[in-house]
């Protein structure tokens, strides 16, 4: 079966749905696809505000249904090869759809196992990931006793160059309003010699 559409977006989270959407406002006739296999979609960015005790999990996400534009087709499924000399993208269940312009908006996958150790670490429960389970992050700071948090910013680009920081500022001051600050030590690591570029706000 091949299907087409003028464009074809991968991923159905925040970005593809605001292409979609923007798009949209520009011309409602425009034949768009969106692919996309998730039931249900995550507003990842306050997934750092979770971790901190600051906001919600269950309000996080929603159901795809409910965000997907009603002016496009949302093809419940993965991408599986792209060939770009037929303008085709085959998808996990064999499907083929063709389109004038693709737009590529997939999103990330953790993948722990690729640093050695971590997995081992987060299953010990002395690592933990604002992306992996932020409830369990806010389960580890409530229970925190005193010693070592270590923050760390990755060299490679991540979801949210901010997150890092902030989940550290709000344990920080966490720690602070329970009055453990003279028990912990909190080391923020960061590749860079800097923790902001951006020369007036480093210097504030």
């Amino acid at each position: 079966m091949v299907t087409h559409h003028q464009i074809l977006i991968i991923g159905g989270g925040t970005a593809g749905i605001m292409t979609a959407t923007q798009l949209l406002k520009k011309d409602k006739n425009l034949n768009i696809g969106i692919l996309e296999p998730s039931e249900k979609h995550y507003y990842q960015p306050a997934w750092t505000l979770v971790a901190g005790g600051a906001y919600k999990f269950k309000n996080t996400w929603r159901f795809m249904a409910d965000l997907i534009p009603k002016k496009t087709t949302w093809i419940k499924d993965y991408a599986f090869v792209i060939d770009p000399e037929k303008n085709s993208v085959t998808t996990e269940s064999n499907n083929v759809i063709t389109y004038d312009y693709l737009v590529i908006a997939p999103g990330l996958i953790m993948a722990p196992e690729l640093i050695e150790g971590l997995p081992e670490a987060i299953d010990k429960g002395v690592a933990c990931s604002i992306y992996i389970d932020p409830e369990y992050v806010w389960s580890s700071i409530r229970n925190f006793k005193g010693k070592n948090a270590v923050f760390t910013q990755p060299t490679t680009p991540i979801k949210c160059g901010g997150a890092p920081q902030k989940i550290a500022y709000l344990t920080a001051d966490y720690f602070k309003r329970k009055k453990l600050q003279n028990t912990v030590n909190i080391t923020f690591a960061t590749p860079g010699s800097v923790i902001f570029g951006v020369e007036p706000i480093k210097k504030t």
